[in-house]
């Protein structure tokens, strides 16, 4: 039985890239038989460039529960240091690559995660914070409309315009804010 428990969250250390990795590896892979195997390998190659994120100016944060990296999540102080999509307004934090390994889900991981990212964006004194995300992946839009986003529609975007990918019919990035002013 799971039972929820205050996971530890931390910035990402060297010694342990691999393991996030490896999460984010795990927690995608239940989309690989619902999306396009091009966008598939696109999006996930994307999600596990820490080292992308981190010289964009996100800041790797990971979940240890039980003595393990079980979570993982990007925060940017200012979402357009992405480099997806429409820009959203100016003072608006982001976050990107939320990922919890499906053996430790049901303890709310994800939960602490974007509250560790609604906390920065407080205390760096952000007027809102914002995510991409997509249809498909309907736990993730369940965790983001509980920690109080909603949708927007008018910072949604094509994937093709970040994401390669052939011939298959247009997979939408759709857009989440949530005011913290």
């Amino acid at each position: 039985m799971l039972t929820r428990a205050r996971p530890q969250i931390h910035r990402l250390r060297t010694d342990e890239w691999e393991a996030a990795r490896s999460v984010i590896r795990r927690a995608n892979a239940e989309f690989a038989e619902q999306v396009p195997d091009s966008f598939f390998a696109s999006y996930l190659a994307s999600a596990m460039d820490l080292d992308g994120r981190l010289a964009t100016g996100g800041d790797i944060l990971v979940a240890e529960h039980g003595g393990r990296i079980v979570g993982t999540i990007t925060y940017f102080r200012e979402a357009n240091d992405e480099g997806m999509g429409p820009g959203f307004p100016p003072g608006t934090a982001g976050i990107r690559a939320t990922a919890v390994d499906p053996a430790s889900r049901g303890l709310g991981l994800g939960i602490a995660l974007v509250e560790a990212c609604l906390d920065r964006a407080r205390a760096d004194r952000r007027v809102a914070i914002a995510l991409h995300t997509a249809a498909f992946m309907t736990a993730a839009i369940g965790l983001y409309e509980r920690t109080g986003f909603v949708r927007d529609r008018s910072f949604d975007f094509p994937a093709r315009e970040f994401f390669s990918y052939g011939p298959a019919a247009e997979i939408t990035a759709l857009a989440f804010m949530r005011a913290l002013a």
